[in-house]
């Protein structure tokens, strides 16, 4: 592989959240090259950026969630009928929670969890949107 491409691919690593010393085992690069791409490209600021635009994202989400979940419970008070694509969407979100969680750690591997258990759905419907 070429050392173009292997700096390409180390630089996402980093920027994902992957350490110097990770990043050298992995893609056999010595550290001392990565802490030199590291200064010369700037990377600390390339993560910062990357991990603001992420939380943001972040919080704009929890907001779009907050919001239907209200507008499902208020309309389950009030005995309107709830379209199952505003279940589906609230789920869906929900579904994306564990791995938005990663982003208030930068200084940490991420740990991707592929799925939510179908106990934890179940909880989730039962405490959040009220389905038994």
């Amino acid at each position: 592989m070429s050392k173009m491409k292997l700096f390409k691919q180390a630089e996402q690593m980093y920027l994902k959240g992957s350490t110097v010393s990770e990043i050298s085992l992995e893609l056999g690069i010595a550290k001392r090259t990565l802490f030199y791409w590291k200064k010369q490209y700037d990377w600390d600021k390339k993560r910062q950026k990357a991990m603001y635009d992420k939380t943001q994202f972040k919080e704009d989400l929890q907001k779009f969630a907050q919001k239907l979940m209200a507008r499902i419970a208020n309309s389950k008070q009030q005995e309107i009928p709830i379209s199952q694509a505003e279940y589906y969407s609230l789920v869906n979100i929900l579904k994306l929670f564990p791995e938005l969680k990663e982003f208030e750690m930068p200084n940490k591997t991420p740990q991707v969890k592929k799925e939510l258990s179908p106990d934890f759905i179940r909880q989730i419907e039962r405490e959040i949107l009220g389905i038994e």
